[in-house]
């Protein structure tokens, strides 16, 4: 959005996305994490419930009480779709009530239609096992590797915001060890702040130039390691 909209402040170097779907819809979630997710949320409403009440709108309690009888994450956000708390994609981005329905919600949700704006560097960080969002992540990929400032990185095991490195390095009584994500993404960090203070010295051009010619020789490495 702030791409688009010509309102992305200087002082943002980069960004990381972990495990984006990149195309939100829960009503496509298999059984049985859409109804576990169902669940989850009905949850919070109901540790919330105090502060909900106070709503007198019939509306809005019509569509809780819908929001209760569903059996699956999709099913809640349809019910909960007209009351959710939204806001103008373009500026000044403010803040609006309600979506048409949950197909309006699920497809503002969805950030593969900013991508194509994205002007700073971002890594993309995916796995393949991860049951929630790849799916819908590989239908949309294409609008990442169409754009240079995006670094994809779709690893083939990790689940969803997993990662975690083998054999466990901690004493944790479950067995979970560090997230190799940590790693990745701080190693990440540091290239884009060692890149922006390249640029502040040698300037935009002389970077991308170097840029450039890193990468074609990256790639003919690469060619003459497959031949």
């Amino acid at each position: 959005e702030e791409g688009r909209g010509g309102t992305l402040l200087e002082n943002v170097a980069g960004g990381i996305s972990l495990g984006n779907p990149l195309h939100l819809h829960s009503g496509h979630i298999a059984f049985p994490w859409g109804h576990i997710l169902g669940l989850g949320t009905k949850k919070i409403i109901v540790e919330h419930m105090r502060s909900f009440r106070q709503f007198k709108s019939s509306f809005f309690q019509e569509r809780l009480q819908r929001a209760f009888m569903s059996t699956t994450i999709g099913a809640f956000d349809e019910a909960m779709a007209p009351i959710f708390l939204a806001n103008n994609t373009f500026p000044p981005y403010e803040p609006k009530i309600g979506y048409e329905n949950g197909e309006a919600y699920w497809k503002d949700a969805s950030s593969y239609h900013y991508i194509p704006y994205i002007s700073v560097p971002l890594l993309q960080l995916s796995s393949e096992d991860d049951f929630l969002v790849a799916p819908s992540s590989s239908s949309k990929l294409s609008y990442s590797l169409s754009n240079p400032n995006v670094m994809v990185v779709n690893t083939r095991c990790g689940g969803h915001l997993g990662w975690h490195e083998c054999p466990p390095d901690t004493g944790s009584i479950f067995g979970f060890g560090t997230s190799w994500a940590d790693t990745a993404t701080t190693d990440f960090i540091d290239a884009v702040l060692q890149g922006k203070a390249a640029q502040a010295i040698v300037g935009p051009d002389e970077v991308a130039r170097a840029s450039s010619e890193a990468r074609k020789a990256a790639e003919k490495q690469a060619t003459s390691i497959q031949s």
